[in-house]
This record gives C-alpha cells, structure tokens and sequence, in this order.
C-alpha cells in the first residue's frame, strides 16, 4: 500500500510539474523564468504531504551566477541553511500532527568547482526544494502558511499548484496574502 501511495504522490507531482510547463509555454520562451516570481507544487494524498518548490536563483540570494566573493558564498550557504528547514518555510497546522521525513534542496551553486567557475557561462540558476511529510491527522490540513518571502523578500508572488483530496486549485500568493486554504 505505501509504494503505491508513493506512486500516486510521484504521478501527481509529474501531472502538476507538467501542468505547469504547459502553462509556461502559453505565455514564456521554453527555459525561461520571471525574477520575482517562484512556483510551489503541493499534494496531499492519504497521510502523504509532498512541497515542492522551484524559484530563480535572483529571488533566493540576488545573482544567478556561481558565487564570486565570499560574501556571495555566504549569501548561498544561508540560502541552502534555510531551505533545508521546512519549519521555517511552511506553517503547518499543529493539529495535522505532521512530521517531515524526507526533505532535498538542488542548485548548481551549492557545488563550486574552480575549474568549471574559470570557465563558466552567465546563465539562469534555479533552486528546486522537495518535501516529504507524514501527517497523522489530514483532516486538520487546512490550511499552510507560506513563509518563504519573509525569507526571500526578492519573491514578490508564488504561483502554487495544489491537489488534496477536496480538489485541485491553483492560486497565486504575495507577501501580503500567503496562505494557502486546502
């Protein structure tokens, strides 16, 4: 029963990722992205809580460039320090008796290779988090409260993409509006 709930949770994450990228075609060049802007892909199936949010670089740590002063460096390694504390990013009900079992933060910043930096090309970077919870009461899931631009100031809106078992949505959030009603 638990790898087929991991399959569905995988397939529904697929299904909004590709979602997204389609909504992306209708309006943006392929491989682009909007500084300010972030996206966050949220499922909840069964007792399975899976975050998954993707933003440009700029918006986390203001340059998409490998670092190139310790100061940048800094910047990054703070940035990876936040991520990888789901608490401080999502306020979830304490009710919902959630518990975060896995959790992975992606960006090519976080590897710095001197050759490749001496030769490296201006490009956009991303950071791509993915989280897994567990929560033993669901139905008091109702809500998350985003704290990423408390965080992440240069964010100034989150498309977010959700599916739970009371339907789909999808729904914009700003620092001034940044809970999410499941």
């Amino acid at each position: 029963m638990f790898k087929t709930g991991i399959g569905f949770l995988s397939l529904s994450l697929l299904a909004l990722s590709t979602l997204l990228q389609a909504s992306e075609s209708d309006h943006e060049q392929h491989d682009s992205h909007v500084h300010g802007e972030a996206k966050l892909l949220i499922v909840l199936e069964e007792n399975a809580l899976e975050i998954e949010f993707l933003s440009p670089a700029m918006n986390i740590v203001g340059f998409e460039h490998q670092p190139k002063s310790e100061e940048q460096m800094g910047r990054v390694k703070a940035a990876l320090e936040t991520l990888n504390n789901p608490d401080l990013l999502f306020g979830l009900p304490a009710a919902a008796k959630c518990v975060i079992e896995s959790k992975a933060v992606e960006s090519p910043m976080a590897v710095r290779d001197e050759h490749e930096h001496e030769h490296e090309e201006e490009n956009h970077s991303d950071f791509a988090t993915h989280y897994h919870y567990q929560c033993a009461e669901t139905t008091h899931l109702n809500k998350i409260d985003i704290h990423l631009f408390d965080h992440f100031p240069a964010t100034e809106s989150i498309e977010v993409q959700a599916i739970s078992n009371r339907g789909q949505q999808k729904i914009d959030l700003t620092p001034g509006h940044s809970t999410l009603e499941l």
